[in-house]
């Protein structure tokens, strides 16, 4: 006997809830906890306001093609997911936020840090408040900050 096929948002449903269960988080993203290979080009978090988790947690599959890039490429020395915090004034209500960038490596003796977005978010006003506090911090600390949208990351 065949096996009935589900209706579209049924389908869709229950892939949503299949996601969200990986670990309990409520995104529509695919979300968990990337397991370094090469535990020691990994580095903890450096904001006393981060969890203090071992490995770091993933919120798009995006976000976790990149941290295995970070890990197996043999250019980057080290690498730390949401590394820190930025604040930043939002535009939709005037009030100071905090911003956390996805990732800060270092290669060739240079620091970098990644924000990684579909290019459908690069003209939000918040998101550009974030990474204009971001290109300032970077500017005062001789990094360079960069966003990775899908076509830099093939996706």
């Amino acid at each position: 006997m065949a096996k009935p096929r589900l209706s579209r948002s049924r389908y869709y449903k229950k892939k949503k809830r299949a996601q969200t269960n990986k670990t309990g988080s409520k995104s529509r993203y695919e979300t968990g906890l990337y397991i370094p290979i090469n535990e020691e080009k990994y580095r903890q978090p450096m904001d006393k306001y981060m969890n203090s988790q071992q490995y770091p947690e993933y919120r798009s599959s995006w976000e976790k093609k990149f941290y295995k890039y970070c890990d197996l490429n043999e250019d980057i020395e080290y690498w730390t997911a949401e590394p820190f915090s930025i604040q930043y004034i939002s535009p939709k209500d005037g009030q100071m936020h905090r911003y956390f960038p996805d990732v800060l490596i270092k290669k060739n003796n240079k620091k970098y840090l990644i924000e990684i977005k579909p290019s459908s978010q690069t003209k939000d006003p918040v998101n550009i408040a974030k990474w204009d506090a971001a290109k300032k911090f970077c500017n005062m600390y001789g990094m360079e900050f960069m966003v990775l949208t899908e076509k830099e990351l093939g996706v």
